[in-house]
């Protein structure tokens, strides 16, 4: 045991620590509410997938990994006693609008995505480590370029919340980061290569349909071996990949149709577009990626440079890591609609061409500095990572819904948009929609407009001209009567003129 722990690095476990101690206080942000757009629907398919006793989720949007994860923690709860409804673990009133009656389980899944994280952190570690190791670099220069090259990843705040999720972008991370530690064995033609390149591909398209992770294996084994032996390890490599990928997703050996439509039907979703999340793909990725991690996007142009200044395993390295960086913000850039939840399976990447690129292109020269600028970069938004509670929590929810219940009598109309707070339904005649603007003419006690939703319109209105004209024509007709911050903002509105014979709300 004593021999064992020696062998860990105090820099990787640092980072494994910090990648933690970020990520552990969001898992139990804002519940019992659920607001990511995502998250409840994905728990919803996982219980029904335990409570039927199936492996396969019947919903293709997504491929079946994160389902299958669900399912098993429910199965796992129920195995020991635990009551998990197949209705109550996620009551689900709205976009963004959901409850759960089992904050345990969703805390339990919620941590295996912290824990893919943080095994994200230390593959990145291990590849820059070993390749600079490899490389001849110094001892001492490897162990800390690996270390703030994780540290990239551990302290993003866009790979930080979206760890606290129960949405698949975190184990697309993991997926990347696996092929891309599996495609650098590979050039070192080091053991286990072919294993954790078949296992990262698999995970990749189980995950998020991430094709794009298999191209980084192609291009190792094609710089690495021409001969015969190459293309029967590359054989293997991708049968195993399949297999992960069947038993990850096995509709598309039972199902292959549907598997295929639903993959058709999101990307015709990313193409048509999406309200308030679509054009200008290219500079809102980029400004996304500079805003959550500098020294990222700055080491890509550092990267380039090494490709022509360097030789031998660094070149191959970069090449390789390139291979499925530039492919995946390319098909990324080319879409209509973009999430910058989609940058976090490329974070990984490109934290490997900074922690390989920089240290084999600066060996000598200005070596303190350079390292003193580049831990400062790698750490200036670790106070945004650390400030996430607060965000996610969005304690604006809880504070709106009890407006409504002190000021609303049971029984009345409450209009509620999409992000807004869970009201009960048996209490209230909820009226939901993705957006009050669909019902111009709604008639409620109670109007709650979102930032997420209402905003994105008010927000922009030379973009959104007749979204926003209508917004401003429904609050004509009524009068704010409360506001809440804490978080995204909500405001609640009330009639500007009260019902015959009732007070006004809030009165």
């Amino acid at each position: 045991m004593r021999k064992a722990l020696r062998r860990i690095d105090p820099l990787a476990a640092a980072v494994a620590v910090l990648a933690l101690a970020l990520r552990a206080p969001l898992v139990v942000a804002a519940l019992p509410g659920v607001g990511n757009s995502d998250e409840p629907l994905n728990i919803s398919v996982g219980v029904r997938m335990a409570t039927d006793g199936t492996l396969d989720a019947h919903t293709y949007r997504y491929p079946g990994l994160l389902y299958e994860v669900i399912a098993g923690m429910t199965a796992a709860f129920r195995g020991v006693g635990i009551r998990v409804p197949a209705h109550g673990a996620m009551r689900i009133e709205n976009l963004g609008v959901a409850h759960t009656d089992s904050r345990a389980l969703v805390v339990a899944i919620r941590c295996v995505g912290v824990l893919a994280a943080v095994a994200t952190c230390l593959l990145v570690w291990a590849a820059v480590r070993e390749v600079l190791k490899a490389a001849g670099l110094p001892e001492r220069r490897g162990r800390v370029a690996a270390a703030v090259a994780a540290a990239t990843v551990a302290v993003s705040p866009l790979a930080t919340a979206n760890s606290a999720y129960a949405t698949p972008d975190v184990f697309g991370g993991l997926a990347v980061a696996l092929s891309l530690y599996g495609a650098t064995r590979v050039l070192r033609d080091a053991r286990y290569g072919d294993l954790l390149c078949g296992l990262g591909v698999g995970i990749a398209l189980g995950a998020k349909y991430l094709a794009a992770a298999v191209l980084p294996v192609l291009v190792a084994y094609a710089v690495s071996s021409r001969d015969r032996k190459g293309v029967i390890r590359l054989a293997k490599v991708a049968a195993l990949a399949a297999a992960v990928f069947v038993l990850t997703t096995p509709g598309i050996v039972t199902h292959p149709i549907a598997v295929i439509s639903g993959l058709r039907a999101e990307a015709v979703h990313y193409q048509d577009g999406h309200v308030g999340a679509q054009g200008g793909a290219p500079g809102y990725y980029l400004n996304a990626l500079l805003r959550d991690q500098p020294l990222l996007l700055g080491a890509v142009a550092v990267a380039v440079v090494a490709l022509f200044r360097t030789g031998g395993l660094i070149r191959r390295t970069l090449i390789v890591v390139f291979a499925y960086v530039i492919p995946q913000f390319l098909l990324l850039a080319v879409m209509t609609v973009r999430f910058d939840r989609n940058l976090v399976p490329l974070t990984p990447a490109l934290a490997v061409l900074a922690g390989v690129a920089v240290p084999a292109l600066f060996p000598h020269t200005h070596r303190r500095t350079l390292a003193a600028l580049t831990v400062a970069a790698a750490f200036v938004p670790v106070v945004s990572a650390a400030g996430l509670y607060p965000r996610l929590d969005e304690h604006s929810r809880v504070q709106a819904a009890a407006w409504v219940a002190k000021h609303v009598p049971g029984h009345e109309p409450v209009a509620v948009e999409s992000y807004g707070p869970w009201l009960d339904p048996d209490r209230y005649r909820l009226v939901s929609f993705t957006f009050a603007a669909d019902k111009p003419a709604v008639q409620a006690r109670a109007l709650i407009l979102t930032e997420h939703a209402a905003g994105r319109f008010l927000a922009d209105p030379a973009h959104h001209a007749r979204e926003a004209a209508v917004y401003r024509a429904i609050m004509s007709r009524y009068r704010l009567a409360a506001r809440f911050t804490a978080g995204s903002w909500i405001e609640v509105f009330v009639p500007r003129e009260p019902p015959a014979g009732s007070r006004a709300a809030g009165r």
